[in-house]
């Protein structure tokens, strides 16, 4: 196994990569890259390489992502009286309106 000799000394890197997207086989989205250019603005900000996930979630949350719930959650609390089954069908048959609607116009 190879050890490092204890008398040498290292250095911290300031060199990066920076983003290129145009080095890619694939076109990134405008979402995709202001991720990528937002976690690369943390690692370089707080000096980390090999951000966590934990603060990769903290970069996610701060470009305004949000976890949403079910929408049977959303169906109860707003309309807690009618119950569960009632407001999904009324919400899905709304969304077949609107499905129906928008397939109408092409």
């Amino acid at each position: 196994m190879f050890k490092a000799s204890p008398n040498r000394t290292y250095h911290k890197s300031t060199k990066r990569k920076q983003i290129d997207p145009t080095t890619c086989e694939r076109d990134y989205s405008s979402d995709e890259i202001e991720f990528m250019q937002a976690l690369e603005s943390y690692k370089k900000s707080n000096g980390r390489k090999f951000p966590t996930l934990s603060e990769i979630l903290e970069v996610v949350r701060s470009l305004g992502y949000q976890k949403q719930q079910p929408l049977e959650t959303h169906a109860t609390q707003a309309y807690p009286a009618l119950g569960t089954d009632t407001v999904i069908a009324s919400a899905e048959a709304t969304l077949d309106g609107i499905d129906a609607t928008l397939r109408s116009l092409d």
